[in-house]
């Protein structure tokens, strides 16, 4: 009996120890994962972001050589093309939109005072101030067709020429210079024109390599504006009273003929002696209608003297209430933003590598 119960127990020894081992075991692993797991052995949601933010910080810390590079090689690009690039300064003037400026020229003429009716004539102003036609005066005036601020680039020039295949724009007109039409399409680009609020000011601007030239243009583009607007004004002067003086000089035959009629009425019926009712109401009829047609005269007459006169008075509606000057500082390229945009880029680009590096480790 005693042979058995010795092998007993040495089966219960090696079961304690063994059980005894689990438990060491057991305990080692959740020394080494101290995160709780539920019931089917998964890591909860909020743990699982814990440990791949961790192992993100830890493959960054890692690979900040990686960031550090693309970071500065993205500012680097940045100072060759700050360096490199054509800086542009935009010069500012302010133009003064009057639009009661010919009122006073005109004694029959009412005055506006609708504000609605006055501003969207403003808002009229405007966008004439922004057609071509007032380009193509400040390309003229200024002799810019060939300037080299206005050369169309590597994309203008390969679009126009698909214009034989593809029509792009408003097509040139009969008898209109493409050089100048070209380089006003340019201008239109390089200009800008802006109502400041509800007021009657208008801020004209021109964006140039060299503020000089910046300047020159914004006040030849204010200067090409109000000759254009006079020149506008002086031609339907021109046309109204050409038009008036015809028609003054139909009422003032039709006067004088209506006149003659009166006069050779009396004089027949002072010759015949006729003193008849029918007489009297012809002789009255006839009277009635030279009065009617000399009053008609006089009021055309009256009114092709006052626009005569207009074509050589009128004053456009517009006028410079500041010019442009050169300005001290660049506009493009802003080297501040570029700069600062430059570095916020390469450090974005350097996380995406190291992210794309070891997305596998950090369970993407």
């Amino acid at each position: 009996m005693g042979k058995p119960e010795i092998g007993d127990r040495l089966r219960m020894a090696e079961l304690y120890t063994r059980s005894a081992s689990l438990r060491s075991l057991d305990h080692l692993e959740r020394q080494a994962d101290p995160v709780p797991r539920n019931k089917v052995g998964e890591i909860p949601a909020e743990a699982a972001a814990g440990v791949q933010m961790g192992i993100a910080l830890s493959s960054l810390r890692r690979h900040w050589a990686m960031v550090a590079t693309t970071t500065l090689g993205v500012f680097a690009l940045a100072v060759v093309y700050l360096a490199t690039a054509t800086p542009e300064y935009t010069a500012t003037g302010l133009l003064l939109i009057d639009t009661k400026s010919n009122t006073a020229l005109r004694a029959n003429a009412p005055a506006l005072t609708d504000a609605n009716v006055e501003s969207a004539n403003i808002e009229s102003q405007v966008e004439l101030l922004k057609s071509e036609r007032i380009m193509q005066r400040v390309i003229e005036s200024e002799n810019l067709v060939d300037s080299p601020a206005l050369a169309p680039g590597l994309v203008a020039r390969s679009i126009a020429s698909l214009k034989g295949l593809i029509p792009l724009g408003r097509p040139v007109q009969t008898g209109e210079n493409p050089k100048i039409v070209s380089a006003a399409r340019s201008l239109q680009k390089l200009t800008s024109a802006k109502r400041l609020g509800l007021t009657y000011v208008v801020e004209i601007s021109a964006t140039m390599p060299d503020p000089k030239d910046a300047a020159r243009v914004a006040n030849a583009y204010a200067k090409a504006f109000i000759e254009d607007q006079t020149r506008l004004r002086e031609e339907t002067s021109l046309r109204m009273s050409t038009l008036l003086q015809g028609r003054t000089d139909e009422l003032q035959a039709q006067a004088q003929k209506a006149e003659r009629a009166v006069e050779q009425l009396k004089f027949t019926s002072s010759v015949e002696g006729e003193t008849s009712a029918s007489a009297r109401v012809t002789l009255k009829n006839l009277e009635s209608s030279a009065q009617a047609y000399r009053l008609l005269h006089d009021k055309f007459l009256e009114r092709y003297a006052e626009t005569w006169q207009q074509q050589f008075l009128s004053l456009p509606d517009a006028q410079i209430a500041s010019p442009a000057s050169a300005p001290d500082s660049k506009s493009a390229p802003k080297t501040l933003v570029i700069l600062s945009a430059s570095l916020l880029i390469g450090v974005a680009l350097g996380l995406i590598r190291v992210i794309l590096r070891d997305r596998r480790a950090i369970g993407l």
